[in-house]
């Protein structure tokens, strides 16, 4: 599915904090990822979950840390023990399919490092984040500097 340029508000993502210094975002499985997302689940989360890669790393054209969790709307929804993100309002390319995951996972990212390649858009390395709008979708959200600006 071809993406679309959306403007998006500041988003809050709260969760837990897994650091993957080593791998760049959709190459490789990561245990410490896949227990991250265990424990919190075992959290009976009651808010639609989300997933923001912060920090960035220009050393591996990626993220240094990604908070697994859940959108909220203000800082009061955030459970004792979890960290937020904040994503800032701008522009962002979204891609959305549904499938299984891993492979879902992987061919979304494989669609955004296409798009960089042919140049449709430019990433801006602002945070980048994912929803799961049901155990078989989500919406990836890629920061992008502004057409009109590039």
């Amino acid at each position: 599915m071809p993406f679309v340029i959306v403007e998006r508000e500041e988003t809050l993502v709260a969760g837990l904090a897994v650091r993957s210094p080593k791998r760049a975002l959709g190459e490789a499985r990561d245990p410490a990822l896949e227990k991250t997302w265990s424990t919190l689940l075992a959290q009976n989360v009651d808010r639609p979950l989300a997933s923001a890669y912060v920090d960035h790393a220009a050393d591996i054209n990626s993220y240094y840390t990604q908070i697994v969790g859940y959108q909220c709307s203000s800082l009061d929804e955030v459970k004792r023990g979890h960290i937020v993100s904040r994503l800032p309002a701008g522009t962002y390319a979204k891609f959305s399919s549904v499938g299984t995951f891993p492979d879902l996972f992987d061919a979304l990212w494989g669609q955004i490092r296409e798009a960089e390649e042919l140049k449709q858009i430019e990433r801006s390395f602002t945070g980048d984040f994912e929803f799961y709008p049901h155990a078989f979708g989500i919406d990836l959200y890629v920061a992008i500097v502004p057409p009109a600006t590039r």
